[in-house]
């Protein structure tokens, strides 16, 4: 049996609006008040949950996976083909995306309508306070990436970058340092944030202010009104699914390379790392077996305890490792790193957003051109998969706040803590190398041990041990929390945005499938190939990215025209 959940948005009693149909202005206006019908099942193992999303989602990964068991070598093959060639004809389509979106985010705030509009009815007030808001919205949308990064990326950017190719700056020289967190910066600050902002608000619009059920396909509803409510409302739930799992995994797996890599650290044991310094499968195996069985115990204690304990933990012993990184390592001098950094940002935004280097150009078109992709390219990717969990869940904690407020922090926020964490950290690091106390040791080493070396250079050796098993613990945390998370954002959009999902046995099972389908891609080709899975799964949720830019100016449109005159102009 099955039931369809409607969810009743606000009454716009004596409104005749026309049928939802062809997009033209009226009907697509009528589109943002039509409230979604969406098929759940009454009872069974999946009550409350739309089955074909569900089950969907689950089958396409275990078919994944039983095709990379299977055919190890032809999965390899097909990978890498596709990755190839995602990034020749998608690319310049992700740069360009991200670019309108961060735009479009800038003229919004300009406009003295987004001062009105809020994220709900009118008069409705805020759920959180404005610390705890923007603390949650921080926490959201980083992850073991930014902890695995913080010294690798600027050591990397420090030795090579696109400048540095062009011969505008010499490799680890003083100059190059505002130029290494130059591209940190641009690759962790306002795009990465407004892309997040972009989803949450399509679907804050779309479920506080018209009452749609709080799943993806909601954010798409101006557009398409009642058309969502079946396959194709389905299949943008499922793509948003896959494109949360290629996320969570690439953060899986750059913890536990980090994790395996610390534990080689402190025990010196192989088990952990080859001669090489590379973590062997069967370590990854082991930790991610690990991390997932504490992930499981986290998502079925529910949002209140799971995730909320690991993310505060998380925070405050990150906070900690910041404070030891700037008190023994960069001290007063990461004060200056940052502003040069960031204004060497800002002024060279507008041109890194404009496209691709050019690879038939002579000189260092080609090299600069295999930089981006393995950079930018892979970063526009990943924050494309984040954004259906991050946008979800940054809309569920929003409502009440303006269109204006809700940009501007969930933008300039997060940001100006990514800026002041790399830093703190990296930019510490890249002090040591500058002055020659690290001697060029941090600068060679290979990427999952930098921030250990570091450690090593700035501590005693009894002090380093401890932070260094602070480290690892603090992987596994952020490992769990993430996967938590996304766990929990997963079951909701199966659920067509009900309180149904938050039921124990769909945890363990989704926590499961991520282990699968991150155990398989491991093994067929090692930890790059995970970020190979998802440069080519963002591209489908890209599109519907964009469709959700076209949405919220439709809303915002809607909004507007509803608005009594006085209430259209700024205060």
């Amino acid at each position: 049996m099955a039931r369809r959940t409607q969810f009743a948005g606000n009454n716009f009693a004596g409104i005749h609006w026309p049928a939802a149909g062809a997009l033209t202005p009226i009907s697509a206006l009528a589109n943002v008040t039509t409230c979604l019908e969406i098929r759940t099942v009454k009872q069974g193992i999946y009550e409350g949950f739309n089955p074909v999303v569900a089950i969907s989602a689950k089958f396409l990964v275990l078919i994944m996976v039983i095709f990379m068991v299977m055919l190890p070598e032809a999965s390899g093959n097909a990978l890498t083909f596709l990755k190839d060639a995602t990034i020749s004809y998608f690319a310049n389509w992700y740069n360009f995306l991200l670019a309108a979106v961060l735009v479009f985010c800038v003229v919004l705030v300009c406009l003295p309508v987004s001062a009105r509009i809020r994220l709900g009815p009118e008069g409705s007030v805020p759920q959180h306070s404005t610390l705890s808001w923007l603390s949650m919205m921080f926490c959201a949308g980083i992850g073991a990436g930014i902890l695995a990064f913080s010294v690798s990326e600027p050591m990397s950017h420090f030795a090579q970058n696109p400048e540095i190719m062009a011969g505008q700056v010499l490799p680890a020289s003083e100059a190059g340092v505002a130029t290494a967190m130059q591209f940190v910066f641009l690759h962790w600050g306002l795009t990465a944030w407004a892309s997040y902002a972009m989803v949450a608000l399509a679907l804050g619009l779309a479920c506080h202010r018209y009452g749609q059920p709080l799943t993806m396909r909601s954010g798409l509803a101006p557009l398409f009104g009642k058309h969502l409510e079946g396959g194709f409302g389905h299949a943008v739930d499922v793509i948003s699914i896959l494109a949360i799992i290629s996320s969570i995994i690439t953060t899986i797996v750059l913890g536990l390379e980090q994790i395996s890599s610390g534990l080689f650290v402190l025990t010196g044991s192989r088990f952990f790392a080859d001669q090489a310094g590379n973590p062997p499968l069967t370590a990854l195996l082991t930790a991610l077996v690990v991390s997932i069985s504490v992930a499981i115990a986290s998502a079925v204690s529910g949002v209140d305890r799971g995730v909320k304990w690991t993310s505060q933990l998380g925070v405050y012993l990150a906070f900690a490792i910041l404070g030891v990184f700037v008190i023994f390592g960069g001290g007063r001098a990461v004060i200056n790193l940052a502003s040069e950094g960031t204004l060497a940002y800002l002024r060279n935004l507008p041109t890194q957003m404009a496209g691709l280097y050019d690879a038939s150009a002579s000189g260092a078109g080609q090299a600069q051109r295999e930089w981006q992709s393995d950079w930018t390219v892979f970063y526009w990717a990943w924050w494309i998969a984040r954004a259906p969990f991050v946008g979800l869940f940054l809309a569920r904690i929003s409502r009440g706040r303006t269109v204006r407020e809700f940009v501007l922090c969930a933008i300039l926020g997060p940001t100006a803590a990514s800026i002041v964490w790399f830093s703190g950290t990296g930019g510490s690091a890249l002090l040591l190398e500058l002055d020659g106390t690290a001697g060029g040791s941090i600068l060679s080493a290979e990427h999952a041990f930098r921030i250990y070396e570091t450690v090593n250079i700035m501590l005693s050796p009894g002090m380093a041990t401890v932070l260094k098993a602070v480290l690892v613990f603090l992987f596994l945390v952020l490992i769990v929390a993430a996967s938590t998370a996304a766990i929990i954002a997963i079951k909701s959009i199966g659920a067509a945005g009900s309180g149904q999902s938050e039921t124990p046995i769909h945890s363990i099972m989704w926590a499961l499938v991520i282990a699968a389908i991150t155990g398989a891609v491991m093994a067929v080709g090692g930890v790059g190939s995970v970020r190979d899975v998802m440069i080519v799964v963002a591209v489908p949720f890209s599109i519907i990215m964009a469709l959700m830019l076209i949405s919220v100016v439709i809303t915002i449109a809607a909004a507007a025209r509803r608005m009594p005159p006085n209430k259209q102009r700024a205060p």
